[in-house]
């Protein structure tokens, strides 16, 4: 329950508050308090951070509401390609609210973990959980963050198949499962090496590290090391933002430099040129002598 002063850093239920006389709903309507949800709110000087936003989920979901789906990512601290609340109930006691997904399930203990007080999936149930919907290269995105950030591999995730033999989308999440790589470290280049691996090309090494003649370590994105007869290796670099720079550009040409003198055939992408993936497949597939 809210102490009787406006500072309230925790989530709370107006309702509960009010009953318990710690509030009125005179004071909850003022601005002195922020409704997160119905019959949720929180202090107005409190910071709307991912844990709030997470606890207040729960909050709002009740003593039994799990946090799930891309709110459960978040609360682990890592990034989705989706963006969406999301709360799994034991019954539909609990009403939907707008921008709220309620699921109803009945989930394991080992299944549900615990963060700012709250209950969400775990990661390795949230992974399951994200395989299982959106696109096949965003469903492995996700699947791979949640790997790399919590250490789990296929193994932990096909016990989880194992253990829900009768739900949906099973074949859907060991296709996943099959296709991730928690050695990955972003969304976009884990989209790019799943659509490139749709098409035909073989599967790339991520992060492959590499240390270059000037002795300075260096991991490239995506990396075929062991090309065809007669081949160079080949790394794929995504140019994201950070290098546009003057200082990244420049310690780009000094990389690549050196991965030239190491004989490296280094193939820089863009999120323009990640739209037409069968021209960058075709072209990969001729490099790698295919």
């Amino acid at each position: 329950m809210p102490p009787k002063t406006s500072r309230t850093a925790d989530p709370f239920r107006g309702s509960l508050a009010v009953a318990a006389g710690e509030v009125t709903w005179s004071r909850l309507r003022r601005h002195e308090f922020v409704a997160l949800r119905p019959d949720t709110y929180v202090g107005a000087d409190v910071p709307l951070d991912i844990s709030v936003r997470v606890r207040g989920l729960a909050v709002w979901g009740g003593l039994d509401a799990v946090v799930a789906g891309p709110s459960a990512a978040l609360g682990w601290g890592v990034d989705c390609p989706w963006d969406a609340d999301e709360i799994i109930l034991t019954s539909w006691r609990r009403p939907g609210a707008a921008g709220v997904r309620v699921r109803v399930d009945v989930l394991p203990p080992d299944e549900i973990g615990r963060q700012w007080r709250s209950r969400l999936t775990t990661p390795e149930r949230t992974a399951i959980d994200l395989a299982r919907r959106g696109t096949l290269p965003d469903a492995v995105a996700a699947v791979d963050a949640l790997a790399h950030a919590w250490r789990f591999g296929p193994g932990e995730l096909a016990a989880i198949v194992a253990a829900h033999p009768g739900a949906r989308g099973l074949l859907r999440a060991r296709r996943v499962v099959s296709l991730m790589d928690r050695r990955a470290e972003s969304l976009p280049e884990s989209r790019l090496r799943v659509g490139l691996v749709l098409r035909g090309v073989p599967p790339p090494v991520p992060q492959h590290p590499v240390r270059l003649p000037n002795g300075r370590a260096a991991r490239l994105d995506l990396a075929w090391p062991e090309p065809g007869p007669g081949r160079r290796p080949v790394a794929l670099e995504y140019d994201g933002p950070e290098h546009r720079s003057i200082v990244g550009h420049g310690l780009d040409l000094e990389r690549e430099a050196g991965l030239d003198e190491l004989g490296w055939d280094v193939v820089r992408v863009t999120s323009l040129q990640m739209r037409d993936l069968d021209a960058l497949a075709a072209r990969m597939r001729r490099k790698l002598g295919l």
